[in-house]
């Protein structure tokens, strides 16, 4: 006896479920296919689905498979409404850059750009290497255009470079003998003495000695190196010089002259003090005023000059138009009063320092000096001195030195005033 606890084999047994069955005898022979009997009411579905079962392992990828072509573009869209117009920003400070040398290096060699000055006012040098010549190779099929990397960060400025040597100075050359001073004048009769007395007539003016020789010129300095020619500045308007007022002053006080115009159009006011009254007649002052209104831009160690002469009085200060040289004939105490506008020359090294030392015969005066420091290639500053000084001798050169190259000089300016015997 069999027991199918199986609900489709329970069907062919005998009910109820689970009673014993007949045991089957052998299998007969297949017997031919019948006809196919009419498709049967579809029985009732089956128990409940399984549990699904883990994922299998991911097999590995295929091989890429050909890029697709490329789609057409799409129609550009319709343009979006302008937005408002931002504040307009601060304005930036201009800087300017000049470029001074470039140099083509060998082969192989690093380029270089130097700023020689830093900013604002750059001044630039280049070094560009050679390219090697190749052989000419085939041209390349074009590649498709790559996206545009990103900007790569300001290199940092590198050092200024050294400045160059400054050329020596010639020796200045031995002073000529001094000539014989000549004999002093006769005294003037003294006026009688009265409610205004009258003054007495001058005493005749004693003969002047002969001038001494002219001493040797001293060997020529060797020149500095050329520097870089600057861009040339606009032409600026023609300087103008007048004589304002000429003030008497009292004895023993300083001689000055102001400019009370501006740097173009300057206008020098004089205060010369009067002499001290003599006995028996007035003293007589001697004055000289020299300028110069044109632009100068001197070598180091080069004295200033002047082409005019507007105002002389006396004999014993004398001045050649165009020279640099203030000439005393006559010994005494004098007063030298200096003055200039100055700007740096194109191309000039900021910051850039400039001196203007009073000499005489060659030797710098104590206290006769103007100095100023440019910390911008456009600033302008007057340079001026007041110094009295002793000539023991006649004649005796008086000149006002440039100390400094690259600096400009314009509405020069210097009055030497006799003060008195020595």
């Amino acid at each position: 006896m069999n027991i199918y606890p199986n609900e489709s084999l329970q069907q062919n047994c005998c009910s109820p479920c689970y009673v014993p069955c007949p045991i089957p005898g052998p299998e007969g022979p297949i017997g031919p296919t019948g006809p196919t009997g009419p498709t049967g009411p579809t029985g009732p579905s089956g128990g409940p689905t399984g549990a699904t079962g883990a994922a299998g392992a991911t097999g590995p990828a295929g091989p890429t498979g050909a890029t697709g072509l490329t789609g057409s573009t799409g129609a550009t869209g319709a343009t979006g409404a302008t937005g408002a117009t931002g504040t307009t920003g601060a304005t930036g400070t201009a800087e300017t850059i000049t470029i001074r040398t470039t140099t083509t290096s060998e082969p192989g060699t690093a380029a270089a750009v130097v700023d020689v000055s830093g900013g604002p006012d750059h001044v630039l040098d280049f070094n560009i290497p050679r390219g090697d010549t190749g052989p000419a190779g085939a041209t390349g099929a074009t590649g498709p255009a790559g996206a545009a990397g990103a900007t790569g960060a300001t290199g940092a400025t590198g050092p200024t470079g050294d400045a160059g040597a400054t050329g020596a100075i010639g020796p200045t050359g031995p002073t000529g003998p001094t000539g014989e001073t000549g004999a002093a004048g006769a005294t003037g009769v003294t006026g009688e003495t009265g409610p205004t007395g009258e003054t007495g007539a001058a005493g005749a003016t004693g003969a002047t000695g002969p001038t001494g020789a002219t001493g040797e010129t001293g060997a020529t300095g060797a020149t500095g190196e050329t520097g870089a020619t600057g861009e040339t500045g606009p032409t600026g308007e023609a300087a103008t010089i007048q004589i304002g007022s000429v003030i008497t002053g009292e004895p023993g006080t300083e001689a000055s002259v102001t400019n009370s115009g501006d740097d173009n159009n300057a206008i020098f006011d004089f205060v010369i003090p009067r002499g001290e009254t003599g006995p028996g007649g007035g003293g007589s002052l001697d004055v000289l005023a020299t300028v110069d209104t044109s632009a100068q831009q001197p070598p180091a160690g080069t004295p200033l000059t002047f082409n005019e002469n507007p105002l002389v009085s006396g004999v014993s200060i004398t001045h050649s138009a165009g020279s640099p040289d203030v000439v005393i004939t006559q010994p005494g105490v004098y007063q030298a009063t200096f003055q200039a506008t100055a700007t740096p020359a194109p191309g000039a090294t900021i910051p850039a320092e400039v001196t203007v030392r009073l000499y005489q015969d060659g030797v710098p005066v104590p206290g006769g000096t103007a100095t100023h420091t440019f910390t911008s290639s456009t600033e302008t500053a007057t340079l001026s001195f007041n110094i009295p000084f002793r000539a023991a001798a006649a004649p005796s050169n008086i000149t006002a030195v440039v100390e400094n190259d690259g600096v400009t000089f314009e509405n020069t300016a210097m009055t030497v005033v006799r003060l008195g015997d020595a």
